[in-house]
């Protein structure tokens, strides 16, 4: 992400919901989507499954990001095998489960870094082993560290 589109995603975020269209407001958004626009996509859609098996993983796993339960304990608690959950999950959201966590984490540290957290704390949070696979992970998917996703606001690595 360009530092000016961090920046405008900042300023708009601080508009109030019902800003003035017409108005500077109107224009930032503008300038926003068009550099929403023009940017590189990251590969970070995050599909979520309308089947109600995957709906319960996909909200459990979003409510804690941390979770080490893979499809093994998944299916044991669903009534279903793991090959079933794993055709399932590619077959409704394009992803496997792997994937489709690892995007999950990585989207769940983005605001936690924004309001300034640690690297550490971070991802630990985001349920990664090592803060070195975590900075790998998210430097594959960004293209930038953390710290410097975040600006280098005095976080700790």
């Amino acid at each position: 992400m360009s530092p000016l589109l961090r920046e405008l995603i900042r300023a708009f975020g601080a508009l109030p919901a019902e800003y003035d269209e017409q108005g500077p407001g109107g224009r930032l958004a503008a300038v926003l989507l068009d550099q929403v626009a023009a940017a590189p996509t990251l590969g970070l859609m995050l599909p979520l499954p309308q089947e109600p098996r995957l709906r319960q993983i996909c909200e459990a796993l979003e409510a804690e990001p941390d979770s080490r339960e893979g499809l093994a304990a998944w299916s044991a608690r669903l009534g279903c095998t793991e090959r079933t959950l794993a055709r399932l999950f590619r077959q409704h959201t394009g992803l496997n489960f792997r994937l489709w966590r690892q995007r999950l984490r990585l989207i769940s540290a983005l605001p936690l870094l924004e309001a300034g957290e640690r690297v550490t704390d971070v991802a630990i949070a985001c349920g990664y082993d090592s803060v070195s696979a975590f900075i790998a992970s998210f430097r594959e998917h960004f293209g930038a560290t953390p710290g410097e996703f975040a600006g280098e606001r005095g976080m700790g690595e």
